[in-house]
């Protein structure tokens, strides 16, 4: 090897899944609260035409990856998490507020269309950002308060049930907040914030109950592959 080049480190499984984690998470939050903030419509069996946001298909996952730190790193690094999406939203807002702020080239033909949809950030920031960390710090306790009763037995338990409660705090805030009495973006009174809050958060439970499998994958997945780099390293 020359004195130029590089050796090669080995690999550091627990820094990658780490990483991995964080940038689905982030990209998850991000995705909450800009494209999830339409509103679309869907008829269902039986239920009839529902309203629900984007966000619904997106929003949900962040508790998975919450629930699978929570079980491998612990806690804090839980908890972490969820100051890191406050934070990248703190900063999407705040260049949402500059593309705002900055006067729109004459060929921008989007410039209305841009500033209808961004226009408002604060309140949907101050709405989200509210039920976000509302939610997901009640999902991390409850979650490892089942944890602590039953051990690591019971994983759909703890999952599911921490994020039933973190959801219904959420969903209700978030379209309260963000929805009543505020004409440019919802037309509808409390009785529609109702309906919405009701199929939205049933929509949520279900996709909820539906990742189970998936966090039990995520889990098995992840403390295989660390478990792996700890043989490698006992037998280097």
């Amino acid at each position: 090897m020359s004195t130029g080049e590089l050796r090669e480190l080995p690999t550091d499984r627990r820094g990658m899944v780490y990483g991995t984690l964080i940038a689905a998470y982030i990209c998850l939050i991000l995705l909450t609260n800009t494209v999830g903030t339409k509103l679309f419509n869907i008829e269902l069996p039986l239920v009839g035409v529902q309203t629900f946001p984007v966000s619904v298909l997106c929003f949900p996952f962040t508790f998975l990856v919450t629930d699978i730190v929570s079980d491998i790193f612990g806690p804090k690094q839980a908890r972490y998490f969820v100051v890191l999406g406050f934070l990248a939203s703190l900063v999407l807002v705040g260049f949402v507020l500059i593309g705002l702020a900055v006067t729109p080239a004459p060929t921008y033909v989007l410039s209305e269309a841009y500033n209808q949809i961004f226009g408002p950030t604060w309140r949907l920031f101050f709405a989200s950002m509210t039920a976000y960390l509302l939610a997901q710090s009640i999902d991390v306790s409850i979650f490892h308060w089942i944890k602590k009763k039953t051990g690591n037995d019971k994983l759909w338990l703890r999952n599911n049930v921490s994020t039933m409660f973190s959801q219904l705090v959420d969903t209700f805030t978030v379209f309260f907040v963000f929805l009543y009495k505020n004409p440019e973006v919802f037309s509808g009174g409390v009785i529609d914030i109702l309906k919405l809050v009701l199929s939205v958060y049933v929509a949520k439970i279900l996709i909820a109950a539906i990742d189970t499998p998936f966090c039990y994958a995520g889990v098995w997945w992840v403390r295989k592959y660390l478990s792996e780099e700890s043989k490698d390293r006992s037998l280097a």
